[in-house]
């Protein structure tokens, strides 16, 4: 209980009260981060989508995923391979690059 001992009444409707008001701060919070969840994974999907387009136009990097997908394969390893040699170029140019915006000296 809010107040220990002796129990009363008041005390008991005091303890309900803040039970209470505790359940409906949580149940505020629930709601806000379930109202929330959808555009939250909209911006990601967006941000996700806006990275692949850029290293596709300036790397020309697809990713592994849509190669399978395509399945116009004449060897699914070597596909894997260089694909995984054109995404570590991408990322080391991107890294390059954005150290040299920053002012970075490497």
């Amino acid at each position: 209980m809010v107040l220990c001992f002796p129990s009363t009444p008041k005390k008991l409707a005091m303890t309900i009260a803040c039970f209470l008001s505790g359940a409906a701060i949580l149940a505020v919070g629930v709601h806000f981060s379930y109202v929330n969840v959808a555009p939250q994974q909209a911006r990601i999907k967006a941000r996700h989508k806006f990275v692949m387009e850029t290293l596709k136009k300036k790397y020309g990097y697809t990713s592994p995923y849509e190669k399978l997908a395509r399945k116009d394969s004449h060897d699914e390893r070597t596909q894997v391979s260089s694909t995984r040699e054109h995404y570590a170029q991408a990322r080391n140019e991107l890294v390059k690059e954005t150290i040299s915006n920053l002012g970075f000296k490497k």
